[in-house]
C-alpha cells in the first residue's frame, strides 16, 4: 500500500538521537553489548522529593483534568525562579504554560505562529527536531550555518546573511545540543538587536540551562526588557532534574502570545499530566541534588575531552554546557556517519554523527556523557583499540 501519510510527514526524517537509542536497546535486548554514548538522557534517578511530591499527589486523589495552563502553584514556582534567576519578570496567571515536556513547547511555539510562506532561522548545528517541527508547520527552516573553526560564535553578520522579508521567527539554545556552546554576553546583545531591529519572533530554548561549567552562566534573551515581548523562552525539566520520562516542559511569554498558544494546546493535550506537576513545585527546592549531578557531569566532561583529544584522528573541546562533546574526526578520510558506524561495527560504541545536526558538521561526531564513568572508560578503551 502506498504511503498514507500527508506530504509535511513525508518530508521529514526520523529523529537520528531517538533512533540510535532505539537500536541500542533492541540489540541489548538481543544480548549485545553496546555502549550507547547517542543519547541525551541523564543516568541518574529523579530526587527522592520529587518523587514523593508527585506520589502523594496521586494518593491524594489528584487525578483530574486540571487548567490548561497548568496548575497555580507550579505556574507561580516558574514565575518565582525565572525572576530570581533569569531575571524575567512574568504574570504566572497569564505569561506561563505548563507543557507536557519541552518539546511539545517548542512545537506549540512554531505551530502556532509560523505558517505556509514563513521562514524560520535556524542555527546550526542544531538539535534534530526543530527543521522537522517547522516543516510539519508548513513553513520553511532556513539554516544559518556556525563553523567549529570559530568556536560556533554566533554574529550579526551571519544573521543577516540568512534573513529576507519572509523570516518570521528564530530558533535559539542555549546551552547548545549539540555543541556544548553557551552564548556570551556579546552574542545576546547582537542577537537581541537582530530581533528588535528585523521584528521577529524568538524561540529561546534554554532547556541546558542547570548544567554549565567553569562559573559559565546562561543568559536568557528574555532578561532584556526591550525584547522580551518577542521572545518565547522555553524550558523543562528533563534535563535538570533528570526527569526526561515525566514530560513535563514550560513556556513563559507575553500575555499576547500565550493566549493564543493555550488554544492550541486546549485543543491537542488539554493540560500537561496532573500530579507530576506538583512533583515539578518540588523539583525547585532540589538545587543541591542539580549541583551534584552537574559536578558529576563535569567530572566526566574532563575525562572524556581528555581521552578523546589522545586518540589517533580526534580532536574535542571542552563544551561549556550540556552533556555532549562535538568532537572533530579525522581519520582515514572518513565523514561523521563512516566514522560513527565504523566505530559501532569493530568497538560496540554508538556515537550520533554530526550530519544529523547540520549538513555542514559532516565531519564531527556527538557523544554524550549523560552516562556512567565507567561506560565511558569502556568505550573511549573499545574506540582506542580500534583506532
Amino acid at each position: 500500500m502506498a504511503s498514507l501519510a500527508n506530504s509535511k510527514v513525508k518530508s521529514i526524517k526520523r529523529s537520528a538521537s531517538s533512533s540510535l537509542n532505539s537500536k541500542a536497546i533492541k540489540l541489548r535486548e538481543e544480548g549485545k553489548e553496546i555502549v550507547n554514548l547517542s543519547v541525551g538522557e541523564p543516568d541518574f534517578d529523579t530526587p527522592e522529593r520529587i518523587k514523593n511530591a508527585a506520589i502523594k499527589s496521586i494518593e491524594n486523589g489528584f487525578t483530574s483534568y486540571v487548567p490548561a495552563s497548568g496548575i497555580k502553584p507550579l505556574k507561580e514556582a516558574i514565575a518565582r525562579k525565572l525572576l530570581q534567576e533569569n531575571n524575567i519578570t512574568v504574570n504566572p496567571d497569564r505569561e506561563v504554560i505548563v507543557t507536557p515536556g519541552a518539546k511539545f513547547a517548542i512545537n506549540l511555539a512554531i505551530s502556532t505562529f509560523t505558517e505556509e510562506g514563513d521562514e524560520v532561522l535556524i542555527l546550526d548545528p542544531s538539535w534534530v527536531s526543530y527543521k522537522p517541527l517547522v516543516q510539519l508547520a508548513g513553513a520553511t527552516p532556513v539554516s544559518v550555518p556556525l563553523s567549529y573553526e570559530d568556536g560556533f560564535e554566533v554574529t550579526r553578520a551571519k544573521l543577516e546573511e540568512n534573513v529576507t522579508k519572509n523570516t518570521k521567527m528564530i530558533i535559539l539554545n542555549s546551552p547548545n545540543n549539540p555543541t556544548g556552546r553557551v552564548f556570551s554576553e556579546k552574542e545576546i546583545q547582537e542577537i537581541n538587536q537582530f530581533i528588535k531591529d528585523y521584528n521577529v519572533l524568538a524561540v529561546s530554548d534554554e532547556i541546558y540551562e542547570d548544567i554549565v561549567y567553569d562559573e559559565i552562566k546562561n543568559i536568557s534573551l528574555a532578561s532584556d526588557e526591550s525584547v522580551k515581548n518577542n521572545v518565547i523562552t522555553v524550558n523543562g525539566f528533563s534535563k535538570g532534574y533528570a526527569m526526561t520520562g515525566w514530560r513535563l516542559g514550560y513556556i513563559a511569554a507575553s500575555e499576547e502570545l500565550t493566549q493564543e498558544m493555550t488554544k492550541i494546546q486546549e485543543h491537542v493535550v488539554s493540560c500537561a499530566t496532573s500530579f507530576v506537576q506538583y512533583g515539578a513545585v518540588e523539583a525547585f527546592y532540589c538545587q543541591h541534588e542539580v549541583d551534584l549531578m552537574t559536578e558529576e557531569y563535569r567530572k566526566r566532561r574532563n575525562f572524556l575531552v581528555s581521552e578523546l583529544n589522545a586518540l589517533q584522528g580526534i580532536e574535542c573541546r571542552y563544551p561549556e554546557g550540556t552533556f555532549y562533546v562535538f568532537a572533530k574526526v579525522n581519520y582515514k578520510g572518513m565523514d561523521s556517519q563512516e566514522f560513527s558506524q565504523f566505530i559501532f561495527e569493530k568497538a560496540g560504541v554508538l556515537v550520533t554523527p554530526g550530519a544529523a545536526y547540520s549538513k555542514d558538521s559532516s565531519e564531527c561526531i556527538r557523544m554524550s556523557f549523560a552516562t556512567s564513568m565507567e561506560e565511558l572508560e569502556l568505550g573511549i578503551e573499545s574506540i582506542r583499540k580500534v583506532l
